[in-house]
């Protein structure tokens, strides 16, 4: 369930049903994300930055630095890719208005086996973090604009299987 907060701040360019139009299409887009990644349409994970310059990220995984937007999806691809049977949950979601920006924020419970392809061995791995993401308008498409992931220290699990 998404939350309809009242928001932050002023919304003067939205009415209430155009809030909650926006708050559904910026949950929409969030489960999106990860379901291109799950359904290994790597390619199309740029679409959902902003241009490189308008665009940050902090993750929960090495380099622990700033990523751009090709920096990041440099990255999200790569995780993707050598992650199978990839499921995730998000829950909590709540989306707040300022204007044409919305911030997002949620726990993102995930779970797969990271495939090491040259020994043909893998390591079932999860995680519980702790997600924002920055949403704004560019034309009529919302793009995330910045993202930072923070996991919970007691849920990194990971185990050697072999396949």
């Amino acid at each position: 369930m998404v939350g309809l907060s009242s928001g932050l701040g002023p919304c003067d360019s939205m009415d209430g049903s155009e809030q909650d139009q926006a708050k559904k299409e910026v949950a929409a887009l969030i489960n999106s994300f990860f379901e291109a990644g799950r359904d290994k349409e790597l390619t199309t994970l740029m679409d959902f930055h902003a241009p490189d310059k308008a665009f940050t990220k902090f993750d929960e995984n090495p380099p622990f630095t700033r990523q751009n937007s090709e920096e990041a999806f440099v990255y999200e691809q790569a995780a993707f890719a050598n992650i199978s049977d990839y499921q995730f949950k998000i829950e909590d979601l709540r989306i707040d208005m300022v204007r044409d920006v919305a911030i997002a924020t949620f726990y993102l419970t995930f779970k797969g086996v990271f495939v090491n392809d040259y020994s043909f061995e893998g390591m079932t791995v999860g995680s519980r973090a702790r997600v924002t993401m920055v949403l704004a308008r560019f034309g009529e498409r919302w793009k995330m604009v910045h993202e930072h992931f923070s996991s919970f220290p007691d849920m990194e699990k990971k185990e050697l299987v072999r396949r």
